[in-house]
């Protein structure tokens, strides 16, 4: 099923050699500690909102300053701002807009989140990703609050011989923005919760993540080239998501140790646990000591969770379980399980056309580190997947749709990944001979390539 061809296979070297258990430690990127949370947090989704809230809070130490100062200028402006707001009035004002807003923060968010997990329930747990990590949405949060936290400062310093009118009135106006902003927020976010637009998302996600990662594959081996005997096995003394790979310190690594490879055992998005394989070491001779361990360590970054921005497999499999549970018998979404197989298509046929097993004589420099690149395997895999689900739910028009991609794949695809797509398809053949017969799926049952015998 979509398995990797040889060329993509790790070393099998694993057991020659010393076998070291990476250590962890309080500043290694494999511990899941309160700053890698805090980190995270501020990168995904805190800063900001942070931000903007220092805005407000500087507009109020200038609104303050000048409700408090006493020049010519601004007294003419508080003299006219008090036909709108009156001197009495203004401190009621702020008490109203800071009670009522985050009244109205709280309702809104509160309803908001429930039908992000609705949208989740019913298509991935990604929708609550796309939900924190979109910054209008942050900003809109920002504001809300910044505005609310604006109103209780200026409020706070109320002077009786100096009513708060300018401070009043910008919270007036900022009051009708927000309104404003709240309507924006309701229509974005239903429509963010969309079906179509939260596969677009991941679609386009997984392209930003593959060309992040492309940085990495165009510069690394895919097999092994180096006929120095493996002199260390590193493997993982934590568990967790590999979510980065470094390979220039891996590539130091290896010039300081005289030659030789590094043969990396896990992939961008792979899960490792305690004990299994990280890379295999080999080396013309045996100096081969803390100086890699070290760089292993520093190299590979682990975390508890996946990280859709620097992953492209994430994206992958929240579009295979998308179209897996849409179109399952327990769903029997056939619209969104078919959106989710073309993101799915169109994201092989962009593999197919940029796949470094044929791109070796354009690449920049080539490292001393063999990378296993899986990511268009990932993809035949959930295209695999979708015709076995299709069989289960008797759904004849979703199986036609996958059948053509296929077809349409094949024409694209040469050597073996071509090869891949037809073993595939040799191992769906009982399962196509047994979907309900249709029209559509006997058409494209019929276009469907065989091998020449």
């Amino acid at each position: 099923m979509g398995a990797p061809s040889a060329e993509h296979a790790p070393a099998a070297a694993t057991t020659a050699g010393r076998v070291v258990l990476v250590p962890s430690d309080e500043s290694s990127p494999h511990r899941h500690h309160l700053s890698g949370v805090i980190a995270r947090a501020f990168r995904e989704f805190a800063a900001a909102p942070l931000l903007v809230m220092l805005g407000f809070a500087v507009l109020a130490a200038i609104s303050i300053a000048g409700d408090q100062a006493h020049l010519s200028g601004l007294d003419a402006l508080r003299r006219a701002l008090s036909h709108v707001i009156g001197k009495h009035a203004s401190t009621t004002t702020l008490q109203a807009i800071a009670t009522g807003l985050i009244t109205v923060t709280s309702i809104t968010f509160s309803v908001l989140l429930l039908a992000v997990q609705q949208t989740a329930s019913s298509l991935s747990p990604v929708v609550f990703d796309q939900f924190v990590r979109r910054r209008t949405n942050q900003v809109f949060l920002g504001f809300f609050v910044g505005l609310a936290l604006y109103a209780y400062v200026v409020m706070a310093v109320v002077q009786d011989n100096t009513p708060p009118t300018i401070g009043a009135f910008l919270a007036t106006v900022l009051t009708v923005v927000s309104m404003l902003l709240l309507l924006a927020l309701v229509y974005t976010s239903i429509d963010q919760m969309r079906p179509t637009n939260v596969v677009r998302h991941i679609h386009d996600s997984v392209l930003d993540a593959r060309r992040r990662e492309g940085r990495t594959v165009h510069r690394t081996r895919r097999s092994a080239q180096s006929d120095a005997p493996v002199r260390l096995t590193l493997r993982s003394s934590t568990t967790g998501y590999v979510t980065g790979i470094d390979v220039e310190v891996l590539a130091d690594a290896v010039a300081e140790g005289r030659g030789g490879e590094v043969r990396l055992a896990v992939t961008i998005g792979q899960y490792v646990s305690y004990g299994d394989d990280l890379a295999t070491v080999a080396a013309d001779d045996d100096v081969v000591d803390k100086k890699m361990e070290q760089a292993v360590l520093t190299a590979i970054v682990i975390s508890r969770q996946r990280n859709l921005d620097h992953d492209a497999t994430t994206g992958i499999d929240e579009l295979a379980n998308i179209a897996w549970t849409s179109g399952s018998s327990s769903k029997h979404n056939p619209e969104v399980s078919r959106e989710a197989m073309y993101a799915l298509r169109d994201l092989a046929a962009r593999f197919l056309d940029n796949d470094p097993a044929g791109e070796a004589g354009e690449r920049d420099v080539i490292l001393p580190v063999v990378y296993r690149d899986n990511d268009l395997d990932r993809v035949f895999e959930a295209m695999f997947s979708l015709v076995v689900v299709a069989h289960e739910s008797h759904q004849h028009m979703e199986s036609a749709r996958v059948l053509d991609s296929y077809r349409r794949l094949v024409e694209r695809a040469t050597g073996h990944r071509r090869d891949q797509l037809m073993d595939d398809l040799d191992q769906l053949w009982p399962l196509i001979d047994e979907l309900p017969s249709s029209p559509m799926l006997t058409d494209a049952v019929r276009d469907l390539p065989r091998r020449r015998s």
